[in-house]
């Protein structure tokens, strides 16, 4: 192999010299510049909005690739833990030792078929009702003409139900015999078609064919509705934080600060809007 490599280097060497004398001076090589990748992992809830960003940040930033690895659950925390993705835009909850930045707020709707109406539920109610201990809906105030309470859920893993889990359930455990959602698509089209049905959506992502419940925290609390106000405001008690996570803080000129704050201002906020109720800008910290 070492001796064709050299026959080779000879043959381009006579090659060019007997070229030399019959061609322009040549000219200084044009330094192509290298486009920068910035990775995040998302998940069902983020996925459209960072699409959306990425989009937006690219045409004025033509050397920034901005790659998005959709994930819809715990697979998140676990690239992050083992550094195989550097940040995750995400409304999962971060553990103790991430770092996170915050870019908006979203709620969890509890949702029902819409031949099921009921007047407001809370806390205690909605853990008796996904755990499977009260499976009749006429335990609670409001009109149905089903009887039978359907419990639909994410899968096990699921972002979403890992917040759902954590704001409602606490230690109990969601029922065994719940349905099980694969996408909070599939979740809402579960619910608006599984007569009795009741389960948990974004808000960002809910539609007219299901039904919401208020919320209360506890049983002498007013139930609250959910809406972008009611989560501005900060009295609808299913909210989480919209985040950029990750294990370590973006360093100024590596391409993710400049991004991560690009999207915490102006046109990034305003994309941000669309789907979330942004952070107050005096929230931000620069």
């Amino acid at each position: 192999m070492q001796n064709v490599v050299r026959c080779t280097r000879h043959t381009i060497a006579i090659v060019a010299f007997a070229l030399a004398g019959c061609r322009a001076p040549l000219q200084a090589p044009t330094v192509t510049p290298e486009i920068v990748p910035l990775y995040f992992m998302t998940d069902d809830s983020t996925n459209p909005m960072l699409q959306e960003l990425a989009t937006a940040y690219q045409q004025k930033n033509d050397l920034v690739a901005i790659v998005n690895q959709f994930d819809n659950g715990s697979n998140i925390q676990i690239a992050l833990s083992q550094r195989t993705i550097p940040y995750a835009i995400t409304t999962l909850i971060p553990q103790d030792n991430d770092w996170a930045a915050p870019l908006g707020y979203e709620g969890i709707a509890i949702i029902t078929h819409p031949n099921v109406i009921i007047d407001r539920l809370t806390a205690q109610e909605l853990r008796q009702i996904f755990s499977g201990t009260v499976n009749s809906w006429s335990e609670f105030e409001g009109r149905s003409s089903e009887s039978q309470i359907v419990v639909v859920s994410r899968e096990e893993g699921a972002v979403l139900r890992t917040n759902f889990q954590h704001l409602v359930m606490g230690q109990r455990p969601i029922s065994a015999g719940a349905r099980l959602a694969p996408t909070s698509q599939a979740m809402l089209d579960i619910v608006a078609n599984t007569p009795g049905a009741i389960g948990y959506v974004e808000l960002s992502l809910l539609n007219n064919k299901v039904n919401t419940v208020p919320v209360a925290e506890y049983a002498n609390t007013l139930a609250i509705s959910i809406s972008r106000d009611t989560i501005a405001d900060g009295s609808y008690p299913l909210q989480m934080p919209v985040l950029v996570i990750g294990k370590n803080p973006p360093e100024i000129g590596d391409g993710y600060y400049e991004f991560i704050l690009w999207a915490q201002q102006g046109e990034g906020r305003s994309i941000i809007s669309r789907y979330y109720v942004p952070v107050a800008l005096d929230n931000i910290n620069q």
